[in-house]
């Protein structure tokens, strides 16, 4: 017998959480599309299914349901009964182009993810993150590896600060002098940019020993030797001396505990009384309004056992380690720059 007293389920409620369960199917039609390369295929112009199949070696029939679905959301166009064309969403996921999304899409919607993602209710229940369930290791320990998911893992960070890049420069001033300190800077990517147009700056880009390496090549290719260091080492111990320090996608990686540490290890290796460390991240949002960020935290809840952050609490974070925040520079894309001063 139903209880009359409570209200009755709006008609479309089921409809609109059936879209959101079916998350899934969409990201794994976009992996799909990705990792056969069907966008750089449609580069030349349209073409139908059967030789988008042929092309790619595959099913005619499995791949034109594929592309039907995935053209739906705007990614490929069915321009006449199974020919297909791309579009301004799937230009972005040709190999080689300015602003491509492939690598990122090759890695937030990999099989990987969809195991881990299965164990959401891990992190939540029990504290731990999906990621070390699933994989045995937590997230920092499985990319230390070389296989082809560290491959992917690199590909993205680089591909992500690409997509980044452009509306970092364009909104933050770096300045012309003293030493720029990028803790966590991968293969370099980031600093490279940063001393092309910042002539003045010096550099160091400061990583785990076996990701660091990987900057040599990118640092010399840029002509920057003679104004670019390359350091290995651990920041949960030490960073190098500089006059201020940028940390790229590295604080959301870790809880409050972790994340003090390092910020601390970077005010206490800080030259310069008015130097600066500069985050680069995203800023949740509070309240119940859209906000990418708010989905990247999840990504931190399972994967890195890290979080994402409001404003109010990168300023707690940053007074836990004997910091001051000073701005939070917005820029065109969805990072900041959370800028950070001694007390």
């Amino acid at each position: 017998m139903t209880n009359s007293s409570q209200p009755s389920p709006a008609p479309d409620a089921h409809r609109e959480l059936t879209q959101i369960g079916i998350g899934y199917m969409p990201a794994a039609c976009l992996y799909a599309t990705a990792k056969l390369k069907i966008a750089d295929l449609l580069s030349d112009g349209p073409k139908p299914a059967s030789e988008l199949a042929r092309l790619s070696g595959v099913f005619e029939d499995s791949l034109y349901r594929v592309l039907r679905a995935i053209s739906s959301l705007g990614v490929f166009r069915e321009i006449s009964p199974g020919t297909f064309a791309n579009t301004f969403l799937s230009e972005a996921l040709r190999t080689g182009v300015p602003g491509s999304a492939r690598d990122t899409i090759l890695f937030l919607s990999d099989p990987l993810h969809f195991r881990i993602f299965a164990e959401l209710l891990h992190p939540v229940t029990s504290g731990g993150t999906a990621f070390q369930k699933v994989t045995g290791l937590s997230s920092s320990e499985f990319f230390q590896h070389e296989n082809e998911e560290t491959e992917v893992f690199n590909a993205a960070m680089t591909s992500i600060t690409a997509s980044a890049t452009q509306a970092l420069l364009a909104a933050y001033d770096f300045g012309n002098s003293g030493t720029l300190a990028d803790i966590g800077g991968g293969h370099g990517a980031l600093l490279a940019a940063i001393l092309r147009k910042h002539t003045g700056l010096r550099g160091i880009v400061f990583d785990v020993s076996h990701v660091v390496a990987g900057a040599k090549a990118r640092i010399a290719s840029e002509g920057l030797e003679s104004r670019c260091e390359i350091a290995g080492g651990d920041f949960f111990q030490s960073v190098p001396p500089a006059d201020n320090y940028i940390l790229k996608l590295v604080i959301h990686d870790w809880d409050d505990t972790h994340a003090t540490t390092i910020l601390k290890n970077c005010a206490s290796a800080m030259r310069s009384p008015a130097g600066k460390i500069m985050l680069v991240e995203m800023v949740i949002v509070p309240g119940n309004e859209p906000d990418f960020a708010k989905w990247v935290d999840m990504e931190m809840l399972a994967m890195a056992g890290g979080r994402e952050r409001t404003e109010t609490a990168y300023a707690d974070l940053f007074a836990r380690a004997g910091l001051r925040l000073a701005r939070i520079v917005r820029t065109a894309s969805p990072y900041c720059v959370i800028e950070a001063v001694k007390t």
